[in-house]
């Protein structure tokens, strides 16, 4: 338990207490650090099928092959339109005639075009697929090519990465039947039921782990614990399935791990495992589910010396969430979380927090997107100086370039209030936190199925208290995949 020590007792046993102060201010800016670890969750981009039926009216070719290939002009004129229906009998007629042409008379993204819709034909969906995203790379803004991958994707029943195409190609004005089309293509990929496996790995640098302020800070004649770096690697791994039961209820279950370990610095090493099971309803405009859930934390500890990870903390709550279409643009959707949590070492900490996150989603085409989100957590515990009230704002801005790159930018902003003085310092802590996160990938650029991001993150936190003073930057790589 903590406690404040009076002035009576620091002059009779200074040199015992000058010893156990600084272990107890470390711990307590651990605790922070470890208690302000809150994920954030994206909305699923979810509506709903049946599998649909695509006509294609059948074209005659009056000339002949060997005219054909007198008139290379026609030819592409050819060849582009039957690529631009997707019509794959017309384009398996025309593209050995195609390949006849010289190179100068050919053009190469038709013959990578082609050459996507014969292995599309052929059942190569992986090839396809690689040459599909290759052609997007250099032309976000050509809707067949988008709508042709997402089949694709579909086909080879790779529905996370189907349903993104599709509501890209929504946020486009399209015609009603192309629009009708993608609808039942959503509204297909929602019936099935499926086992999703993901999985991601990122190499992590903190240039500044245990959130220390500046080299040289002291309080009353106190200094603040040194920076500690650490490397390591971080890993996630999500279970997903649902089981639908007819007019559009279904049970839903997760099992969410996620770990940190640095080999550099083990104190710091942190897993957590969260399972969850729940209900939830689903049409083709909106999404609701609520998910109670068991979580366990295991920590190595941070502020001792120990390098093996301990049971830290376990919670069990709910998970609500509410997800709507308002247009084929916008997207809405508000998070709500509730959870006791109880702590093994640390029982200063137990207590409970709800926290409630609504967000809006604007996609103005289907190369970018823009993204507005507050969020309100309420954390009380047994030690009212560990509970606190903190409101945030973020902004985001994704884009898909033409030259394949893409990137995402957000920025966010939070006020974090403490409900009463701390011990020791006897200060009532007040934080403003700051945050920027740039990602950048290049969408030719993958393997099996795996596209590395580069991110770059940046946080800062200026608070009443110099102790708590602190900013960073991180840099690491990510790499993530859907099974």
């Amino acid at each position: 338990m903590k406690k404040i020590i009076p002035i009576s007792l620091i002059l009779t046993s200074h040199f015992a207490f000058t010893a156990a102060a600084p272990i107890q201010i470390q711990e307590k800016i651990d605790s922070q650090r470890m208690q302000q670890n809150q994920p954030f969750e994206r909305p699923e981009h979810k509506v709903s099928k049946s599998q649909p039926q695509i006509q294609h009216s059948d074209k005659a070719i009056s000339l002949s092959k060997q005219e054909l290939l007198k008139q290379p002009h026609l030819l592409n004129s050819a060849m582009l339109s039957t690529l631009i229906t997707g019509n794959a009998e017309d384009v398996l007629f025309l593209l050995p005639i195609y390949q006849k042409l010289s190179i100068a008379e050919q053009s190469r993204e038709i013959m990578q075009w082609a050459k996507a819709v014969e292995a599309r034909a052929k059942q190569n969906y992986a090839q396809s697929i690689k040459l599909y995203r290759e052609l997007l790379a250099n032309y976000p803004e050509n809707q067949p090519i988008r709508m042709q991958l997402a089949v694709t994707l579909f086909e080879n029943r790779e529905n996370e990465a189907a349903e993104a195409q599709f509501h890209k190609l929504q946020a486009d004005k399209l015609p009603p039947e192309i629009a009708n089309i993608i609808h039942h293509y959503l509204a297909a990929i929602n019936k099935q039921d499926r086992w999703i496996f993901q999985g991601g790995l990122t190499f992590l640098n903190d240039p500044n782990i245990n959130n220390a302020p500046a080299s040289g800070i002291t309080h009353n004649g106190w200094t603040a614990p040194r920076k500690e770096s650490a490397q390591g690697v971080g890993l996630n791994v999500n279970v997903e399935k649902k089981w639908s039961w007819g007019n559009g209820i279904f049970h839903e279950f997760h099992l969410n791990g996620n770990g940190k370990y640095y080999w550099n610095n083990k104190k710091y090493n942190e897993y957590s495992l969260r399972e969850s099971f729940g209900l939830g309803y689903q049409n083709a405009k909106q999404k609701i589910t609520v998910l109670p859930f068991l979580e366990q934390m295991w920590y190595a500890g941070g502020s001792t010396q120990s390098e093996s990870t301990k049971r830290y903390s376990n919670a069990r709550g709910v998970n609500t969430r509410w997800q709507y279409w308002i247009t084929p643009q916008w997207q809405s959707s508000i998070t709500y979380e509730y959870a006791e949590q109880r702590y093994t070492r640390r029982k200063h900490l137990d207590g409970n927090y709800h926290f409630i996150s609504p967000s809006v989603y604007y996609y103005p085409s289907s190369q970018q997107y823009w993204f507005v989100g507050a969020n309100f957590n309420r954390n009380s515990t047994r030690d009212l100086d560990d509970s606190f009230i903190r409101k945030g704002i973020s902004l985001g801005w994704g884009q898909e370039w033409k030259n394949g790159l893409s990137s995402q930018l957000s920025v966010s902003y939070a006020r974090k209030q403490h409900r009463a003085p701390m011990p020791i310092f006897l200060i009532t802590q007040r934080n403003k936190e700051y945050g920027v996160q740039v990602s950048l990938w290049h969408r030719a650029l993958h393997f099996k199925g795996i596209t590395p991001r580069l991110t770059w993150q940046y946080n800062k936190v200026k608070s009443n208290h110099a102790f708590y003073n602190y900013d960073k930057n991180r840099v690491y790589i990510e790499f993530s995949h859907t099974f």
